[in-house]
């Protein structure tokens, strides 16, 4: 028994001294290696700057568009401003038609203002207008020998006067055809004996054969005046004359001339 102790001891010291051999073995080698490290002369080598770095681009202000949108600090995050947009209004309604206009019979100008003859659409009560007398709600503004000017409620009307010249309607021209119809029949003409002498009428009678019995005496210039129990209607023409009736400044006018 003591001689396997003695044994293991003697084994165990052969593995001490072999693990401290080993042990120094090792340390030299490293001394050596570092000896030969650090008496080894060093080598220069060229060192390459860094190249400058990028320069820094300008800021804009759009890249804090996310961290305004996202500030804690404000009310309202939203950038988008939603506009409420009020309903379109409803168009205006469309402005009232103008009325008939006055009707139109003449002018006069006696060395005053000139006066335009107008009546009312429906042709009673013609009279005198000076520029800026009004006729219902048809106020004059100008007028002259073709055209006439209106204002209606503020809206201005022009019309050439030919336009507002009374129309001849079915109940103007029917007494007129009733006059022509009552007039004498025109005279024979041709050659008349009157105690054994001859004289030839057509010469002398074609004027008055051509003038109807419902015209006054003549005035002049081919008009003629009316007679004082003439009833037709202003505007009616009978045999080729046709009636003009106005109120002036020195009263009622009538005369018949001669339609061309």
């Amino acid at each position: 028994m003591n001689r396997r102790i003695l044994l293991l001891n003697v084994v165990l010291a052969a593995l001490v001294a072999l693990l401290a051999w080993q042990f120094r073995t090792r340390r030299l080698q490293a001394e050596d290696r570092e000896r030969a490290v650090l008496l080894k002369a060093a080598h220069a080598q060229t060192v390459i700057a860094p190249p400058p770095p990028a320069p820094v681009p300008p800021v804009a202000a759009a890249e804090y568009n996310e961290t305004v949108q996202k500030m804690l600090f404000s009310k309202d995050r939203n950038p988008n401003v939603i506009v409420e947009v009020p309903p379109p209004a409803p168009p205006p309604p469309p402005p009232p038609p103008v009325p008939p206009l006055p009707l139109y019979y003449g002018q006069l100008r006696f060395g005053g203002d000139p006066e335009v003859i107008l009546s009312p659409a429906n042709g009673q009560g013609q009279k005198g207008y000076t520029a800026g007398e009004s006729l219902g709600d048809f106020k004059v503004v100008s007028f002259d020998r073709d055209n006439i000017t209106f204002d209606w409620k503020g809206q201005v009307v022009e019309r050439k006067l030919t336009d507002l010249k009374p129309k001849e309607t079915p109940q103007q021209l029917a007494p007129a055809a009733a006059v022509a119809a009552a007039a004498p029949p025109p005279r024979p003409t041709g050659v008349i004996s009157i105690g054994g002498a001859s004289s030839d009428t057509t010469a002398s009678n074609t004027s008055a054969s051509n003038v109807p019995s419902v015209l006054g005496t003549p005035s002049g210039g081919g008009f003629y005046n009316c007679r004082s129990d003439d009833t037709t209607p202003s505007g009616s023409i009978v045999g080729g004359y046709k009636k003009t009736a106005a109120q002036g400044l020195m009263g009622p006018t009538c005369r018949w001339e001669q339609v061309k």
